[in-house]
């Protein structure tokens, strides 16, 4: 009689835990402003941003629901020109394209506008025929220098002998609203004293 032996082999089956770490992705966090920010028309405000867990470099954007322009960078500043309600959002993209978007919202508040004021007159860079008249004003204004070889002494009245208020000559006026003014004259006769008066418009 034959007897057949069969051998049972147990396999062991052996299952292998793989485990894979995922990365958290680019977080970022806006420093400034912090919600319930209160700034005036006009006044700075700093614009700063912190990002983790990113891979190589950090595009940052900033844009505003009031229609100002966006603008990059991780840290900047910006001024409003109306009041109300502003919705900051920064939108951020590192070098993986992880993306992250923060919003803060910040109250701008009017202001009842200030006297335009002139200072700091400074005549400067004097050469045999020209010379550069700066001064500063307290709100953003235009820029235009009267001048003559004759004095005109006297407080100017704006409402009457415009544009020149008998000045003799006058730079063209410069239409951009700064607040750093500067005015370079030329054409001028040398070893001759002359006289000037600046002017800003707002």
């Amino acid at each position: 009689m034959k007897i057949l032996r069969v051998s049972l082999v147990a396999l062991a089956l052996l299952v292998l835990a793989s485990s894979a770490v995922y990365a958290a992705g680019l977080t970022i966090t806006i420093v400034s402003p912090t919600p319930s920010t209160s700034v005036n028309i006009g006044q700075t405000l700093n614009l700063q941003a912190s990002a983790a867990s990113a891979v190589g470099g950090v595009n940052y954007v900033w844009s505003f629901n009031d229609g100002t322009a966006s603008i990059g960078g991780q840290n900047q500043t910006i001024a409003f020109t109306t009041a109300g309600t502003k919705v900051v959002t920064l939108t951020a993209r590192d070098g993986s394209s992880s993306t992250d978007v923060k919003t803060v919202s910040v109250t701008v508040n009017s202001v009842a506008p200030s006297a335009l004021t002139i200072s700091n007159v400074q005549a400067t860079g004097v050469t045999t025929s020209g010379v550069t008249i700066t001064w500063t004003t307290n709100l953003p204004a235009t820029s235009r220098v009267i001048y003559d070889t004759a004095s005109h002494a006297g407080t100017i009245n704006p409402n009457v002998g415009g544009p020149n208020y008998t000045y003799t000559n006058s730079t063209t006026a410069d239409s951009a609203l700064v607040t750093s003014h500067s005015v370079t004259i030329s054409g001028l006769t040398a070893n001759t004293q002359y006289y000037f008066r600046v002017i800003s418009t707002n």
